[in-house]
């Protein structure tokens, strides 16, 4: 339901850029600066406050707002408007993925936690399958705002199901009883601890690298086939839910399970696999953004689709296997600001300025090489997760 709520709008880019008459440049402050400013911020405090607090009790709470703005995104009269309602979804969200991080970890040991994430992370593409299918059908046939009303809804649905039946699992560092520290102080020693273990520092330059490329991929694509190739958005949604949804859950799931198995012979591999993977892509992604038929085009974005989110389970792991078990939502926390408020900061908006600005003369292909620049930062990822792997051995 995050990445739902999170990805509707990108499906919806063309009807509401029709709409309010808006720029690339615009659509690129709704997509991701707007949300990742806020959402980034505020999940330090929601972070400091889950290693303390019920977390189930957070994330149903915070669910439930970030439905609530949801359904207003649907009610807007304006652009301006439209923008502070996406601010509103950013702060409910913020308060989402630390607390389910910490949760998972406590249930899950060291050796288990890569694949577990990546079930988890499995999540997102599950997510952004229901919203570019449904979404991309129900603005096609109903309109936009109805896509924002039906998915809302379907969250704070859901924060209520998530607040009546799910526990609070057991810590494995008992808080109340145990010499923690206070919060402030917790997080400067995280913040001193990350910045002083270079396999920390290059996992989280290579996955914010990488979220760059995800994130403009996940809020162009769907436009770059409406402009590029002819689509109507039902039809674009349809594609992307199957790529980017439904094949990508089963490649982030796959990933995680390959590392957590290739990791009992060497621990470097935790890493290593997501280098590859991460070279791999960029150009089978250049070859489907340069390629004129279309069915060229859609075969070969399925790599992209498949693997392009499959950094987000190891490198969770590695992070939460790396610092103390009270920091954890702490460190997703740092985590998530990092990878957001680059990835989806500037890579959304990175692309619509290089379409605005640089290609614009290419007309409705500027997208074309708008995307294809930046497939450049998808290479020095695996740069960064090749050396993180190097470091965790000496380290």
């Amino acid at each position: 339901m995050n990445q739902l709520d999170r990805q509707l709008v990108n499906i919806l880019i063309e009807p509401i850029r029709a709409e309010y008459s808006l720029s690339d440049i615009q659509i690129g402050l709704l997509s991701g600066l707007a949300f990742a400013a806020i959402y980034g911020v505020l999940s330090i405090p929601a972070a400091l406050y889950a290693v303390r607090h019920n977390r189930r009790n957070l994330l149903a709470l915070s669910a439930a707002v970030w439905g609530g703005m949801t359904v207003m995104c649907g009610l807007v009269q304006s652009y301006s408007q439209l923008l502070v309602a996406r601010l509103g979804v950013g702060i409910g969200e913020a308060g989402g993925m630390p607390p389910s991080h910490a949760m998972i970890s406590d249930r899950y040991g060291p050796n288990e936690r890569a694949a577990a994430m990546a079930t988890w992370a499995s999540g997102v593409n599950i997510g952004i399958f229901l919203a570019f299918l449904c979404g991309g059908l129900i603005g096609e046939l109903y309109g936009w705002r109805v896509a924002f009303f039906w998915a809302g809804g379907l969250t704070v649905a859901l924060a209520i199901v998530v607040q009546l039946t799910v526990r609070e699992p057991e810590r494995t560092t008992d808080i109340a009883g145990s010499s923690a520290q206070p919060t402030v102080r917790l997080l400067s020693n995280l913040l001193r601890a990350i910045g002083g273990d270079p396999v920390l520092r290059h996992v989280i330059v290579g996955a914010t690298l990488a979220s760059v490329v995800g994130y403009s991929f996940l809020t162009w694509l769907s436009s770059f086939l409406v402009r590029s190739h002819g689509f109507g958005i039902g039809e674009a949604g349809m594609y992307i839910a199957v790529v980017v949804g439904a094949l990508g859950a089963g490649g982030t799931w796959l990933g995680g399970h390959l590392t957590e198995r290739l990791q009992r012979r060497d621990i470097r591999w935790a890493l290593w696999l997501t280098a590859v993977a991460m070279a791999g892509i960029a150009p089978f992604t250049l070859a489907a953004l340069l390629a004129a038929p279309t069915w060229i085009a859609l075969t070969l974005f399925a790599v992209q689709g498949t693997f392009g989110a499959v950094f987000i389970g190891p490198s969770i792991a590695i992070l939460h296997n790396r610092v103390p078990d009270e920091a954890r939502p702490v460190a997703s926390a740092v985590f998530l600001l990092v990878v957001n408020c680059v990835g989806l900061a500037c890579g959304p908006l990175g692309v619509g300025a290089l379409s605005h600005y640089v290609f614009a003369a290419y007309g409705a292909d500027s997208l074309r090489y708008a995307l294809a620049t930046i497939e450049i930062l998808a290479v020095l990822s695996s740069v960064h997760y090749f050396v993180a792997g190097v470091r965790l051995r000496v380290t």
